[in-house]
């Protein structure tokens, strides 16, 4: 059964374009996993930590969210933790050599692995140079790897297409795919359009991989969290499957077409 909890709003701050909101919460979900909270409408809205420690959680929303009409020390239902997060410890251990490969906008979800292994390394993709945060807001431990579709600054991508790059310009597959070689273990945070591509990716070099060896984020409208109203339906290769329970992360491998 759903636990109901009550969470404090500790802090809320503007982070352009976004807010960052820091939640108390005596159980809180960790990464990929999220919380129902009822923010005064009609159905509750799902957050997912972005930041998770022994008194809460942060989360990121966009602007004009609701929870940012609320004053700090507001008490908010909450319903979890919810759903199934990213396993890293799925083949039975803690992997050493864990890969994140996020596009920009769905980086805050993977934050909470950055310390997951005693190796990390980040692909990063954004459209554009102005669109990526500075290396140095990344924990220098990381071994960072930054893609822009453009060109304007690191590979060139998208990051599972080996098409054509201009000269001087290097394309991201070719090191992406020396980070799946190397890797023990994927998360990925993306659009769920471009996981079938990112699937055949990684068959192509580990051929077979294991289950949940790459594991991948689908972030749809979740309004029940319990499975119930069929909102959140995602297409997988052995059939519809609800993101709310079933996920809302996936093995990589099951978006394969």
């Amino acid at each position: 059964m759903a636990r109901r909890q009550t969470a404090t709003l500790r802090t809320l701050r503007p982070v352009p374009p976004v807010w960052e909101i820091r939640l108390d919460l005596e159980y809180a979900p960790g990464a990929g996993s999220y919380v129902l909270a009822d923010l005064g409408g009609p159905v509750r809205e799902p957050l997912f930590p972005s930041v998770v420690d022994d008194t809460g959680f942060c989360t990121i929303v966009p602007r004009g969210h609701a929870v940012t009409r609320y004053l700090p020390g507001t008490p908010i239902d909450v319903i979890g933790p919810l759903g199934q997060g990213f396993r890293l410890s799925a083949a039975g251990y803690v992997p050493d050599r864990l890969l994140l490969i996020a596009e920009v906008d769905e980086l805050p979800w993977l934050q909470p692995l950055y310390q997951a292994a005693p190796s990390v390394a980040l692909v990063v993709e954004a459209t554009t140079r102005g669109r990526l945060p500075p290396p140095a807001r990344f924990p220098p431990t990381l071994e960072l790897t930054l893609v822009t579709r453009d060109g304007s600054t690191g590979y060139l991508g998208p990051l599972e297409s080996d098409g054509p790059t201009p000269v001087g310009i290097e394309c991201a597959l070719p090191r992406v795919r020396e980070l799946v070689a190397w890797a023990e273990c994927i998360c990925i945070a993306g659009d769920m359009a471009r996981y079938p591509a990112l699937a055949r990716l990684v068959q192509e070099v580990r051929f077979r991989p294991q289950t949940d060896f790459a594991q991948a984020l689908v972030r749809v409208p979740m309004p029940c969290g319990v499975g119930v109203c069929d909102i959140c339906r995602v297409t997988t290769r052995h059939g519809e499957r609800r993101a709310c329970v079933d996920g809302p992360v996936f093995d990589l491998m099951d978006f394969l077409e």
